[in-house]
Order: C-alpha cells, then structure tokens, then sequence
C-alpha cells in the first residue's frame, strides 16, 4: 500500500514538472525542435515513400487527362468566303508584315548612335508597331469567317529586308510614302476581288473600305505633308533643318 502511494505520488511530481517545462517559451522551442528532428530521421528510414506516393498521383492524373476530343460535326454553311478572295486577304496579311519589316529596318537606322535622330525612329517603330497590328486583324477577320481553322501553313513568310541605310530623313520618308502606296493598292485590289466575285462579300468590302482604306489615305497624306516640310527645311537650312524637323517629328 505505502509503495502504491509512493509510486502515485512519483507520477504527480513528474507530471506537474512537465507541465511546468510545457507552459515555459523556451521550453516549447525545445519540443518543436525534438519534432523536426524525429520527423527528419523518419524521411531518411523512409526516402522514397513520399517520391512513390507523388509519382502515383501523378500518374493517376496522366490517365485522368489521356484521350482527345473529336472535332464534332456541324453545318459548313456559315463559311461562305470566295476561294479568290481568301488568296487575296492571305496575301494582304503578308504585305502588312512586309511593311512591318520595312518599318523596323527604317526605325533601327535612325536610333543607331551615329544617326541618332530620336524622331524618325520613333515614328517609324510606330508605324511598324501599326502595320503589324493591321495583320493581326486581318489574320483575325479569316478566324471569324472560319478560314483558319484547317491549316495556317504558309500564311505568313518572314521578309528578307532590302534596304536598310538611307542617305537623309526625306529619302526615309520617301520611301515610306511608297511604301504606304503599294499597300493602299493592295487593299483595293483585295476590294475589288471580293465584291467583283458572283459571291459579292459586301461584309468583308466593308470592313477593307470603312476601316482600312480610311486610314491608309490619311496616313498618305500625313507623308506627304510631312515630306513637304522637310525639303523646304532642308533647302533653307541644310542638315540643321533635318536636325530641327526631327525634334518637332
């Protein structure tokens, strides 16, 4: 009996001296610390049981995600575009990214640091930046006519640039006159090909009419003027003139 007591007595002791080095801060880094260190030396016994579990579930999820849909059967009629003009509208896209190219050639001579006119780069990476936009949308007008949706081979070839130094900024802008020119009769050429068609597409006319050649005519004359102005500086002042238009460009 007196042993029970004792040993009961023992029990409480050791109890209420854990439960003092529990309740104490430095006490609870202690255990945490004995915590990490048993579940360490447990990875190590065990290193590739985690490796296992993960490599199962993943290939749970490979088998979840195999297979593939089958492009489901629907009515073709909506997709009405000329075969001529879809060539045409193809070609377009091209003549943008050929202008874009141009651009970029143009706007790299005249930020190099023996050029530096601040100006005409600007305003030549901008022009590239829209040219490349205007094939964008073109590219997306065929997408939402259904024109996209087999094969994209060979809708867009990468431009060997021909030129890439110009003597002073009026032959540049020339040039980008010219340039503006022959994507202006692109265009129409691309109009007259989709409306002269027994198939006329009086949408797609539309859109070439209303929003492309709106832009491409201002954008010529804005060449044209600012042209203009740079060869009467040029011939009053020289290379000071080319030097003052590119601060106001």
């Amino acid at each position: 009996m007196v042993k029970l007591i004792a040993s009961l007595m023992l029990l409480a002791v050791v109890a209420q001296a854990y439960g003092d080095f529990k309740s104490k801060p430095e006490s609870k880094s202690v255990l945490r610390e004995l915590k990490n260190e048993a579940s360490r030396q447990n990875q190590n016994q065990n290193p590739n049981r985690n490796e296992k579990k993960n490599h199962n579930h993943g290939e749970g999820q490979d088998q979840g995600c195999k297979g593939s849909l089958e492009v489901p059967e629907i009515p073709k009629g909506w997709i009405d575009m000329n075969q001529k003009c879809i060539n045409k509208m193809r070609h377009q896209i091209q003549e943008e990214i050929n202008a874009s190219y141009q651009y970029l050639a143009m706007g790299a001579y005249f930020a190099r640091d023996t050029v530096n006119r601040p100006g005409f780069a600007e305003h030549f990476f901008t022009a590239a930046k829209e040219e490349r936009e205007h094939g964008s949308k073109l590219i997306e007008y065929l997408s939402m006519r259904g024109q996209l949706t087999d094969s994209i081979t060979n809708l867009i070839t990468v431009p060997t640039v021909a030129k890439q130094e110009w003597n002073n900024g009026a032959a540049a802008l020339e040039e980008a006159l010219e340039l503006e020119t022959k994507v202006t009769r692109s265009i129409r050429d691309v109009i007259k090909t989709c409306e002269g068609s027994k198939d006329n597409d009086y949408h797609l006319v539309d859109y070439l009419t209303g929003v492309y050649l709106e832009e491409q005519l201002h954008g010529q004359r804005d060449l044209a003027g600012k042209l203009t102005t740079l060869k009467k500086m040029l011939s009053t002042h020289g290379e000071l003139g080319e030097f003052l238009f590119d601060k106001n460009l």
